[in-house]
């Protein structure tokens, strides 16, 4: 019985490890991609697929092809699942229903997609068609996701990030073992703050370290712990000792 048991059990998650294929390369989760992507600054392919049993889609065998590989080397490559549902929910913000579909996310947040079947010789097509801007995306803010932050530990890291992202900066200024910079943790967790202040650059310091009070000081930072938000052109807003998620919403925005 045990035997039989764990027979079925190996055959079950092989069935669901082929049934889950991803290219190699390729990420198999929205928020890894878009974290990638976040770090280095690249545009985002997803191939959205439909994994049951018994469906058929040449798309597996072309992204294997050799130009395709070469072709789609510097984008962040993400797999995503037609019968797992947060995955649909994600792509119908690019206006994709059905599977098999790809999907190009540009850097400033516009998009191309095609759905249907698609060859290596359609799969090249696409990504020349889907050079620059595309359309806007319907936004869902209600999609299950991780929360987690790309923590720099130093401005100046923090800086060189920023200017090669071309991003704002959040500076998180707190003192450690406080119970305010506790309670300010749980509401840069909330799901109504991440998603305003993930399109930034994150640098956490700790009033123990030197860099961290000068840079404090230098953005007027007098009580702990405090938000400053830096932009490219050299402004930035200061939000010391906040209470509430509404406050760092309406901060963020």
């Amino acid at each position: 019985l045990f035997l039989t048991v764990m027979l079925v059990f190996l055959v079950g998650s092989g069935c669901a490890s082929l049934n889950r294929w991803r290219p190699r390369g390729w990420v198999s989760d929205y928020d890894t991609a878009e974290a990638r992507v976040h770090e280095t600054g690249r545009e985002l392919l997803i191939y959205y697929r439909d994994t049951r049993p018994g469906v058929e889609d040449p798309t597996v065998a072309a992204l294997k092809d050799g130009d395709v590989k070469q072709r789609t080397r510097d984008y962040v490559r993400c797999s995503l699942f037609k019968p797992y549902e947060p995955d649909r929910r994600y792509v119908a913000q690019f206006g994709v229903d059905r599977a098999p579909a790809l999907i190009v996310v540009h850097r400033d947040g516009t998009y191309h997609a095609r759905t249907g079947l698609f060859s290596a010789v359609d799969i090249a097509q696409f990504l020349d068609d889907a050079r620059g801007s595309g359309a806007p995306p319907v936004l869902n803010p209600y999609i299950p996701r991780r929360v987690e932050y790309g923590w720099h530990d130093s401005p100046e890291s923090a800086y060189g990030a920023a200017e090669r992202m071309e991003r704002a900066i959040l500076f998180v200024f707190y003192r450690w073992l406080s119970r305010d910079w506790h309670k300010m943790k749980k509401l840069l967790h909330r799901p109504e703050v991440h998603p305003r202040l993930s399109d930034m650059v994150h640098c956490r310091v700790s009033s123990l370290r030197r860099a961290a009070r000068d840079e404090a000081e230098r953005f007027g930072v007098a009580r702990w712990p405090a938000l400053v938000i830096a932009h490219q052109d050299g402004t930035y807003h200061v939000l010391e000792l906040p209470t509430s998620y509404v406050q760092i919403v309406r901060f963020a925005d």
